[in-house]
């Protein structure tokens, strides 16, 4: 190779590096950040924990969810999301959040005295 070929090269590779770090300086999200953001939530009676969640826009979300007393459900109405939670068994819900924002979620299969005040918040950033 000649010598101004080795000299382009390195300073695209200078030029690059100097890009990714800026980049990660100013919030810009890398390929490692992309990763499925998986979250364990448990439902029983009458509550959800835990009943705060925070995730990050443009993320991928796994929400894996058991019922460990009773059936129940999972609403977050705002994105569309209804699942039916039978005690014992894990349910799954994906989505990927494209605002931030507050998402209010609750139980959506009547369980009981306490059922009304089985909720929780996602809180999207």
């Amino acid at each position: 190779m000649n010598r101004a070929k080795v000299l382009t090269a390195i300073a695209f590779l200078l030029s690059a590096g100097l890009w990714y770090a800026a980049a990660q300086e100013n919030g810009t999200p890398s390929v490692a950040q992309s990763t499925v953001q998986k979250i364990e939530l448990k439902a029983s009676n009458f509550q959800f924990t835990p009943d705060t969640i925070r995730v990050k826009v443009g993320v991928p979300v796994e929400l894996r969810i058991v019922s460990i007393e009773g059936n129940h459900g999972f609403a977050i109405p705002a994105l569309k999301i209804n699942e039916r939670l039978d005690q014992g068994k894990e349910v799954v819900v994906s989505f990927t959040p494209t605002q931030t924002g507050k998402y209010p979620f609750r139980c959506s299969v009547p369980c009981g005295s306490g059922h009304m005040d089985m909720k929780g918040v996602l809180i999207v950033q």
